[in-house]
């Protein structure tokens, strides 16, 4: 769920029309659609079986989204997604597609705080690398103990270019403000 609020709920009448209980409306998919891009949760049932039908509207509006607007899934991510439905892969898919969604949110707010806060670059990329691998140390605990990445950060002279280029950035920055 966003913000800890309870998510609207849609009743779907027998005529598959969709019904808005907090606005005593009847409501489309697309109106639905706008509620959840605007950050809020909903749950849509049935209203005569009460049955969750939450899941296959979701898809709907995937569909309908990717067919009208600019696609967001390219092919092969379709493709590896269909691929995911067997034995092999059926448990880890939703975890994995859950921690990226989570990354995503928490990447996108670090951005936005970064540059809100541009008074030490360096710190805050360094913050949101180590976010990046707790993540991704989280997700996949076997790559975290890698002596490998060890040795590659300590003789890294790519990094260290990097890390000079952003110190000269740093002081051009403070030069300016």
């Amino acid at each position: 769920m966003s913000d800890g609020q309870t998510p609207l709920l849609i009743k779907r009448y027998a005529s598959r029309r969709l019904y808005n209980t907090e606005t005593s409306e009847y409501t489309t998919l697309e109106e639905v659609s706008d509620i959840i891009k605007s950050g809020r949760d909903v749950k849509i049932i049935d209203k005569v079986s009460g049955e969750d039908l939450s899941r296959e509207y979701m898809v709907r509006i995937i569909v309908e989204n990717e067919s009208r607007e600019l696609p967001v899934l390219p092919l092969d991510t379709l493709q590896n997604m269909v691929r995911s439905y067997n034995e092999k892969t059926l448990a880890l898919v939703p975890k994995f597609l859950e921690a990226s969604y989570d990354m995503l949110n928490k990447s996108q707010n670090q951005i936005m705080e970064n540059f809100q806060n541009v008074s030490d670059p360096l710190k805050n990329l360094k913050d949101f690398q180590e976010s990046q691998k707790e993540i991704l140390s989280a997700m996949f605990p076997f790559m975290a103990s890698s002596p490998k990445k060890e040795n590659s950060e300590k003789n890294n002279p790519e990094l260290d270019e990097l890390k000079k280029q952003m110190a000269e950035m740093q002081k051009k920055l403070d030069t300016m403000g």
